[in-house]
């Protein structure tokens, strides 16, 4: 079954806030994601407290997913991430948890075919951009809950098998280059 993404999940834009280079709530950006669209970078823009923050602080499954720009990825939040709030670059998706994992969305939205229909969405312009009223419309496969939560897990294993690769792919490049250089300097 499919379901327009509204009517699985509340969808709201993060706002837009003058940051500052400390403070106590991060304020995420694009860039202090991977390519795998998971967090690596450390914030470098924050709000300094939850009067400022309103109630745009991030809620324990909350899902972001980029609005513009040349990267397109999806995001669950968890609280263990620390507080945080997403600027106006992203969509901040709020499942109704009784319809919609939010660790599934999340995956859904990240799935190569489902990134390629909202490449086309939001195409059309020389900066990729999704109104959100589009996305409003945009429709996702709703499986069973058991269902959503198996295929979250197989995503999330399948995301941590890809950093262990990458990880490796780092230590071997490490050592390569350690023994052209030993070798050169001999």
């Amino acid at each position: 079954m499919t379901n327009k993404l509204s009517e699985v999940a509340l969808i709201q834009f993060g706002p837009y806030l003058q940051s500052k280079d400390s403070g106590r709530i991060k304020y995420l950006q694009v860039r202090q994601f991977n390519d795998l669209g998971e967090p690596e970078y450390p914030a470098d823009e924050f709000i300094l407290n939850e009067d400022e923050a309103g109630n745009n602080l991030l809620n324990d499954g909350d899902v972001l997913l980029v609005s513009k720009g040349n990267r397109l990825f999806a995001w669950r939040y968890r609280l263990n991430f620390g507080p945080a709030i997403a600027s106006s670059i992203f969509f901040v998706l709020k499942p109704h948890k009784d319809l919609i994992d939010p660790d599934f969305l999340a995956a859904v939205l990240n799935y190569s075919q489902t990134k390629k229909a909202l490449q086309v969405l939001g195409g059309g312009s020389n900066i990729f951009s999704i109104r959100k009223s589009e996305l409003a419309d945009f429709k996702i496969p709703v499986l069973s809950i058991s269902k959503q939560k198996a295929l979250a897990k197989l995503s999330g294993l399948h995301s941590d098998e890809i950093n262990i690769v990458q990880k490796l792919m780092r230590e071997k490049q490490n050592l390569f280059t350690g023994y052209v250089s030993k070798i050169l300097n001999d």
